[in-house]
């Protein structure tokens, strides 16, 4: 299968896609989205993956597409800047990184989903609007700030839902979500664009859904990118496109901020089908800036008893990836 990835991967593609990567930081931060004077190097919708940089170009090779994003999950409790990440992204040509910034310690899949709702102290949504966590998210602006292209910032992703402890008290979550901006701005890391990331509670009513979104709304001036997970878990929550689809407009029509897809996967039954669902469902949605697609293992699979099998790679499977490869080409027409 590496070998036909390795032909589907023409010379002339490959310098093609490069070229988007490659694009000079100076364009990258004139523009909250798409740069100046980017022409047809930059693409329409940008495709990204959660994997490493220094492994983008296996999954790249084997998918016989290059992603134009990486992206990677960061925990509060690791109190770490990512400047081996970046620094590599740069190297290898990567313009567009999306960090899922989580203000907790994790805990252990196996402790349930009650330990893992508990608010921690030193992380709640008041002790960081109250300043406890500032040297390190000053810290962690500054170094953002060097990234040479643009990184997406998904700080505390879905907080509508009820198994993070930072959906506790939603006035506290506006006050802390401006907070970290107020800090990001302060330390001038005009790259960053701060991604508001909801769940899209396809089992709760649409109307509920809607008015437990705008609790935790911090306001048009504080958010650049409004995010939502597409995940098919199979099982009870076997989630179909079309089911998808009408939270994404919903989406679109209140908050009228560019949207992405932060974390897409599906099962493994009926996975072709899906993906090509997607693939339709994105030509019909311009509007969605960008996809990032991930297999990491997760928390959500661990704490549901019935869902189907998620742990299957599109990188050993060349019909799935044929059509991944096919949305990421549709990205850059």
């Amino acid at each position: 299968m590496r070998h036909l990835a390795l032909n589907l991967l023409t010379g002339s593609a490959t310098l093609i896609l490069l070229g988007a990567l490659a694009l000079p930081a100076k364009h990258v931060l004139d523009a909250p989205d798409r740069p100046a004077n980017a022409g047809a190097t930059w693409p329409k919708r940008a495709f990204g993956v959660y994997v490493d940089p220094w492994h983008v170009d296996d999954w790249a090779r084997n998918v016989g597409a290059i992603p134009q994003m990486v992206a990677k999950f960061e925990a509060f409790s690791n109190q770490r800047t990512i400047d081996g990440f970046l620094g590599e992204g740069e190297r290898r040509g990567v313009r567009r990184l999306l960090v899922s910034w989580e203000p907790w310690k994790p805990v252990p899949v196996s402790r349930g989903l009650a330990a893992q709702f508990r608010p921690q102290l030193g992380y709640r949504n008041a002790d960081i609007a109250a300043g406890w966590q500032d040297p390190y998210i000053e810290r962690f602006a500054r170094s953002l700030a060097g990234f040479e292209g643009v990184v997406y910032l998904r700080y505390a992703h879905e907080m509508n839902g009820a198994w993070y402890p930072w959906s506790h008290d939603p006035k506290g979550y506006r006050r802390a979500w401006r907070h970290v901006v107020a800090l990001f701005r302060r330390a001038g890391a005009r790259n960053v664009r701060f991604v508001w990331s909801v769940n899209p509670s396809l089992y709760v009513p649409s109307r509920n859904w809607e008015h437990a979104l705008h609790r935790y709304w911090p306001g048009s001036g504080y958010v650049d990118v409004v995010g939502s997970t597409m995940i098919n878990f199979g099982g009870r929550k076997n989630y179909t496109v079309r089911r998808f689809a009408p939270r994404l407009r919903t989406l679109h029509r209140i908050y009228r901020k560019p949207l992405m897809i932060t974390e897409a996967n599906t099962q493994y039954v009926n996975r072709v089908q899906w993906l090509r669902n997607l693939r339709l469902m994105l030509r019909q949605m311009p509007w969605i800036s960008s996809v990032a697609w991930s297999q990491l293992p997760s928390r959500g699979k661990a704490h549901l008893a019935d869902t189907g099998y998620l742990d299957w790679n599109v990188q050993e499977d060349p019909v799935a990836a044929a059509v991944l490869r096919s949305i990421i080409q549709d990205g850059l027409r």
